[in-house]
């Protein structure tokens, strides 16, 4: 690994507003403190602002003693090219795929140490040849098919998704206990091993208005999800509170208004606007999207490619700073917050 902290940003769709908000950071200098940010990606829309997009070849950054260009008025991308000729594919949609796709090998390469990703559009995406339902799941093949799960987060709460980009139709069957299971450890390992919580609070939201009404308007809770906390209770013992199925309504308002040190250090929602609502309503411009499972940090803004306000000078680019922020932050963390999960089995 290089000696010095190396974060790869994918600016999004190269039409989209995310190398508008590159721009804007990288002329502003508002980035994190002594860490190299490489963009990888198409160079042409990061010029601009007195910007120079300084290209260079991703071979470099293996090399001994390669530097970053870095200072006033540089950006240091990888280009990304076009679509291979004879290729019927959406242009943009085929670059910001590429760039993801690059932007990963060169950290299993170990020349880079994290990834921070701008927004991108689903339908381009697609129409690029990348068949996926967004940086989450083509994130997890990259890695090697891992399970991995979704959490947006601020200074106010960090919600983790049970399922994601699905339509509503199909949440209630994808809601499972090895889902549930799963996306409660992955927080928890993210929480322990991440951010150096010793003792966290998880609450799980229900699926049904009042949890199901025991039943009476829904059986998710009684089937699924309480057996699911219930395992969890007692395969983890007291390395962790956890509690629920809570209705959602109850959940959010209560813990927000709760002093800082006594609220949840993490909030599992079942599928995805009951868990990004909250988290966007509390702080829109400062949530960051996290996957957590993948061997490295990656973190996102949480906000879309606003093809209506490129140009405008208008964006705000204060999440894609948070995500440059919180990237960062995890590089420097990884390894010195690693506590074993203690199974009760094995507690005296």
């Amino acid at each position: 690994m290089t000696p010095r902290t190396r974060l790869l940003l994918t600016p999004g769709d190269p039409e989209g507003i995310g190398p508008e908000l590159t721009r804007r950071l990288f002329a502003a200098r508002k980035l994190p403190k002594g860490v190299d940010v490489i963009c990888v990606g198409a160079a042409a829309p990061l010029r601009g602002r007195g910007l120079t997009a300084v290209e260079i070849d991703p071979n470099d950054l293996g090399r001994p003693g390669f530097k970053v260009p870095i200072g006033a008025g540089k950006i240091a991308v990888v280009p990304v090219p076009p679509p291979p000729s004879g290729k019927s594919l959406h242009v943009a949609g085929y670059q910001s795929g590429r760039a993801v796709e690059m932007a990963v090998q060169l950290i299993q390469r170990g020349v880079a140490h994290a990834l921070v990703t701008g927004p991108i559009s689903k339908e381009r995406l697609q129409k690029g040849g990348y068949p996926f339902r967004g940086h989450t799941d083509f994130l997890a093949k990259l890695a090697g098919d891992l399970k991995v799960t979704m959490m947006l987060a601020n200074e106010r709460l960090r919600v983790s998704l049970v399922t994601t980009h699905l339509p509503l139709k199909e949440v209630p069957e994808a809601i499972t206990a090895s889902a549930i299971r799963g996306t409660v450890m992955r927080t928890l390992d993210f929480l322990t091993s991440g951010l150096g919580v010793s003792h966290p609070t998880i609450l799980v939201c229900g699926l049904n208005p009042h949890s199901g009404e025991s039943g009476l308007l829904g059986d998710e809770e009684l089937r699924v999800i309480c057996p699911a906390v219930d395992d969890l209770t007692r395969e983890l013992g007291n390395c962790v509170e956890i509690r629920g199925p809570i209705p959602s309504d109850t959940l959010f308002a209560v813990n927000d208004v709760k002093p800082a040190k006594h609220r949840a250090d993490a909030v599992i929602a079942m599928y995805h606007d009951q868990g990004l609502i909250p988290v966007k309503l509390l702080d829109f411009p400062r949530t960051v999207n996290l996957t957590l499972g993948l061997p490295f940090p990656r973190t996102s803004v949480d906000h879309g490619v606003a093809f209506d306000l490129v140009g405008r000078d208008v964006a705000n680019p204060s999440s894609l700073e948070a995500a440059l922020a919180w990237a960062a932050r995890l590089c420097k963390s990884a390894g010195s917050h690693k506590r074993p999960i203690r199974h009760r089995s094995n507690s005296k």
